[in-house]
């Protein structure tokens, strides 16, 4: 009797899948970047769903004002009568898009300028260059204010203002990765093909120049953060959406008899930048070559 064997055909996953899951398995196995993905991950998460956590939306009034935290509000309450909890649930939505979306507009704008500019050298490095410095001598404060004060403080344009305070960080690594990697045989061996520059710059040499730029990222989204807090704190963030800073803003008048209008959402400005600080830690470990933790990311 013949025992039919059944084959099935596997399909192997994408190489940038593999690599996505490997970066991210040698990212679990450092301290810093573990903890930091933990952190994040649960204040993405709560503050996504804050509409099945809150107890109470954000601008519904909940009970008596400046009552203190309790069981029936874990936070207590504003100066309103608003849920604090609540409060600060929403506001962590505003909160963090601001700082992962500047962090990526800066992203893209700085990593483009540096590219262009480590790529083709000459005129345009000069140029490139000396206009992000130009923007790096400015204090970070001072280019957002200006912008808020030019354009407005609706939530798209403080995400443009902030990212456009600190993409210069960017270019400058991207800059030098450029630099140096332009000089390496598989650039010139890919111009000798004949291959075109935009091919030889986002497929050969960027893949490449990624690794300490992704660190930067992540520092830029909680310095971003900040910024962002700090904007709302000086009464310059956009009135429709509750953000940490402008609780903190209204908190500052009550720290004698209402402690906790300004404890809570000062803790959750420290814990996410402090999440998005181990996150870069975690991943300058495991791109670092001079990494003896035997953590990083193996090429």
């Amino acid at each position: 009797m013949t025992v039919g064997v059944e084959t099935r055909e596997v399909t192997a996953a994408p190489t940038w899948i593999r690599s996505l899951w490997t970066g991210f398995r040698a990212l679990m196995r450092t301290g810093a970047g573990r903890t930091g993905v933990i952190i994040i991950t649960a204040l993405a998460l709560v503050s996504w769903f804050a509409p099945w956590i809150a107890p109470n939306g954000p601008i519904e009034l909940a009970d008596k004002s400046l009552l203190p935290p309790s069981r029936l509000h874990l936070m207590g309450t504003d100066n309103v009568g608003h849920d604090l909890f609540s409060v600060v649930l929403y506001g962590g939505r505003a909160s963090l898009a601001i700082g992962f979306y500047a962090a990526a507009i800066a992203f893209l704008l700085g990593g483009t300028i540096g590219a262009l500019a480590g790529y083709l050298r000459g005129p345009v490095e000069a140029v490139l260059m000396r206009i992000a410095e130009l923007f790096q001598t400015l204090p970070v404060i001072v280019v957002v204010l200006f912008v808020v004060a030019m354009l407005g403080s609706s939530f798209w344009l403080l995400i443009g203002a902030v990212a456009v305070a600190i993409w210069p960080l960017e270019a400058r690594i991207v800059y030098g990765q450029f630099v140096v990697l332009k000089e390496r045989e598989f650039v010139a061996a890919a111009q000798a093909a004949g291959l075109s520059t935009s091919h030889i710059i986002l497929r050969e040499i960027l893949p490449n120049a990624l690794p300490p730029v992704i660190a930067q990222v992540a520092l830029d989204a909680g310095l971003a953060t900040l910024i962002a807090a700090g904007l709302g704190f000086l009464g310059l963030s956009d009135p429709s959406i509750p953000s940490w800073g402008e609780i903190l803003n209204r908190g500052q008048s009550y720290l004698d008899n209402a402690w906790w209008m300004s404890v809570f959402p000062g803790a959750a400005i420290c814990i996410t930048v402090l999440g998005l600080n181990l996150l870069a830690d975690g991943l300058n470990e495991i791109f670092d070559p001079r990494s003896s933790s035997g953590t990083r990311l193996q090429s």
